[in-house]
């Protein structure tokens, strides 16, 4: 998370482990710098000076090569200061970095960067917990005298024993009184090896340190003595937790966790030292109310959140990273906006960009409006294999409770009730309010799958809720029954296994309950197309059509070429079965709106124009009407009983099939077929998806009718069609002759 767009990258799990007092600041030179304090180079060079050794001497020999490239890669500033105390004494040059040391900061905000790191670094007590390489007194600065805890060698708090860290920790020493003898400062190459590797007794507390703590460096480089020494120590033995261990540094994101990864530390890199110290300021702000500091975030989500910067979206998704985050988000009023949706959703917000249809056509790019500034670009196909995504914050994540429920073979909770880990089911309330938004029902359309206590959260909310849309409750009744069907998330195969119990069963009853759920047809919903598939609708309820939420469809049985053999004695049983699921099938078009939905001719072989088409449920059409022209054979009566039941009104199924029935001498007489196609409105008579099956029922049975029946049904036809709001008068009168000219043909 980012606390400024230009800022450092700070990783959540560190943020969190501040807020619960985990956190130690191990600081260095660069946190003094900005006060006026030197760094190691300039504390050579003023020692150095002081004793002016000749230009010829081996002191001399190793530090110029310093005044010439201060990078590094020169003889280390340990080994010169041991050459130093060789040479002039260890308290003598100890003496001198002590008065350098004691001066008066030249800088305007001395301090201010040790003020920031006691804030952040504070414990839930109040005490900060610091340990510095640092000699100086400016972590102590603005304090009484008494007021502020400090350790020095040997005297560290021993965390064995459950000591705290608070306060303030000299690891290489305190600065002394500058009228003192003595000055015991870890200075030089042979301080450090005592410090951290014969005697080991700072390396020695970092571990125990690591062991409780996570620790942050900050005002290193990674080629610093304190620092190399330090791992050096560590490594020793291999048994220290790296991800416990988190270092600030300088430079290019690549450069610098290349540095500090050979060194088994967590890089954060910033560009410039500004950069760093405004985002402890704001870290400082957070760690003094992280509470405070969350409301303010999740106040922020009411807004829209493609008009907000990606650090700042950044922020709103670090709260809802932990439980006490997401209780807000779920809780504040008025709800956060809906489209935040697409912020937790990595598979939303790394969507490909998409586009409207048309030269001039809208594009979205779900990364530019709803990305975080920690998001990976451009994940490839071989990356998404290997399992690289941006993070998502509705699934488990760690941190996250692992409810035991889910893990036993016997003894499950029903569907709906569910055990799921507190941090989603505060977002499943939030998703719960906000079933009022197009937006959700995009959302939960793309999904392969809705937990089944989302689903019951959305089915409270639709049965309680008096100020729903109608057009939502009805929308989002589709979407449940389509994610409660589960295969809506699998391949189908059940045909195959159907088949297999039929050759080795018979019709038996169980058979037969196998056979109505398999052929039982599904509403299956898939993503919509061209912009709609990565921007989400913006339209109302009131305006919105079902192909802005998604691809609606039914799926019918697939019989994969299959053939279904029924013997007479299950004839009627299947038969019944099928014209159940054609009346629940009729059912689902109608609700998703089906406008166009050819099916099979029930004259397959007769007078084949070769312009027709049908969809899947002539897999389901073709058999129902091989039976029942078995039935109408076997059993004309009870052909009779079920046809005569079926409405002319529904145009999807029944009106061909009531057409192709009365066109059986054997079931119904001629008497009673003309009236019912006299009885045909307007719209199911001219209707031309069926106009195969009314004029072969009229020539098959023209000699049996009447003379008044004939008569009747001749004016019907010369009478024509309606005339349909998109015709003039004069397209009407030519389409009227037409449509008379084709049926009296």
């Amino acid at each position: 998370m980012r606390f400024h767009s230009d800022g450092p990258v700070i990783p959540d799990i560190l943020l969190e482990r501040r807020d619960a007092g985990r956190v130690v600041f191990l600081c260095g030179a660069g946190v003094s710098l900005p006060s006026g304090m030197p760094s190691f180079i300039g504390l050579t060079r003023h020692v150095i000076e002081f004793f002016d050794p000749p230009e010829d001497t081996e002191i001399m020999s190793a530090f110029q090569p310093w005044l010439n490239d201060a990078s590094g890669g020169h003889v280390p500033l340990d080994q010169i200061f041991n050459l130093l105390h060789q040479e002039y004494g260890k308290d003598e040059v100890n003496a001198l970095v002590t008065e350098r040391l004691s001066a008066a900061p030249a800088a305007v905000e001395a301090g201010r960067e040790h003020r920031l790191i006691k804030r952040i670094s504070s414990n839930q007590s109040g005490a900060p917990q610091i340990v510095t390489t640092n000699f100086d007194l400016l972590f102590e600065a603005g304090t009484h005298a008494g007021e502020m805890i400090y350790h020095v060698p040997p005297a560290f708090p021993d965390l064995n024993f459950g000591t705290t860290i608070e306060g303030i920790t000299y690891l290489h020493g305190r600065l002394a009184d500058p009228r003192s003898v003595h000055h015991p400062y870890v200075l030089s190459s042979a301080d450090f090896g005592r410090a951290y590797l014969s005697e080991g007794w700072a390396t020695s507390f970092i571990r125990n340190l690591l062991s409780r703590y996570t620790v942050v460096l900050v005002g290193y480089q990674a080629e610093d003595p304190p620092i190399k020494y330090l791992l050096q120590g560590l490594n020793h033995d291999g048994l220290y937790d790296r991800s416990r261990l988190y270092a600030f540094d300088r430079g290019l994101p690549e450069d610098i966790e290349a540095k500090w990864r050979d060194r088994g530390v967590t890089a954060i890199a910033y560009v410039d030292h500004a950069h760093l110290w405004r985002t402890m300021e704001a870290w400082a702000d957070r760690a003094d109310n992280a509470r405070l500091w969350r409301a303010s975030v999740i106040a922020a989500s009411r807004q829209d959140p493609k008009e907000m910067a990606p650090h700042e979206r950044g922020q709103v998704a670090h709260v809802l990273r932990s439980v006490q985050g997401t209780r807000l988000f779920s809780e504040i009023e008025p709800p956060p906006h809906p489209e935040w949706v697409c912020v937790m959703d990595a598979n939303v917000r790394s969507a490909k960009q998409s586009s409207g249809y048309g030269k001039d056509a809208e594009t979205f790019d779900p990364r530019l409006a709803y990305g975080l500034d920690d998001d990976l670009e451009n994940i490839s196909e071989e990356d998404r294999r290997q399992g690289v995504s941006n993070d998502s914050l509705i699934v488990w994540r760690p941190g996250d409770d692992s409810p035991h429920e889910l893990h036993r073979l016997g003894g499950r909770q029903a569907d709906g009730f569910e055990a799921i880990p507190v941090r989603l089911w505060h977002l499943i309330t939030w998703i719960g309010k906000s079933i009022d938004s197009p937006v959700l029902a995009w959302w939960a359309i793309r999904q392969n799958g809705l937990h089944p206590r989302l689903m019951q959260q959305i089915g409270w909310r639709i049965e309680r809720s008096a100020t729903l849309h109608e057009r939502a409750r009805h929308v989002w009744n589709l979407i449940l029954e389509h994610h409660r069907d589960p295969r809506s998330r699998q391949w189908n195969g059940h045909w195959f296994d159907f088949k297999k119990r039929v050759a080795a069963e018979g019709w038996t009853a169980s058979v037969l309950r196998d056979f109505r759920h398999v052929s039982s047809p599904r509403i299956n919903i898939g993503p919509p197309l061209g912009l709609g598939s990565s921007k989400p609708p913006t339209a109302t309820w009131d305006d919105i059509r079902l192909s802005d939420l998604g691809q609606f469809e039914v799926k019918f049985l697939e019989r994969h070429n299959g053939e279904l053999e029924v013997p007479d004695e299950a004839l009627l049983q299947v038969f019944g079965i099928l014209e159940d699921q054609l009346t629940v099938s009729s059912g689902l078009l109608t609700d998703i709106e089906t406008s166009y939905f050819p099916t099979p001719t029930c004259y397959p072989g007769r007078e084949v124009d070769g312009k027709g088409h049908a969809s899947k449920a002539a897999e389901v059409v073709t058999p129902f009407v091989q039976l029942f022209e078995r039935i109408a054979e076997l059993r004309p009566e009870v052909a009779k009983a079920h046809a005569t039941t079926w409405p002319e009104s529904d145009r999807f199924f029944y009106r061909k099939l009531k057409l192709h029935a009365l066109a059986k001498g054997k079931v119904f007489n001629a008497e009673y077929a003309a009236e019912v196609v006299l009885s045909f409105d307007q719209a199911a008579f001219w209707d031309l998806k069926v106009v195969r099956e009314l004029l072969f029922l009229l020539v098959d049975r023209w000699a049996e009718f009447t003379e008044d029946h004939r008569y009747r049904l001749i004016e019907r036809v010369l009478l024509g069609p309606d005339q349909l709001p998109h015709w003039s008068e004069e397209e009407y009168l030519s389409m009227r002759d037409e449509f008379a000219a084709r049926y009296g043909r």
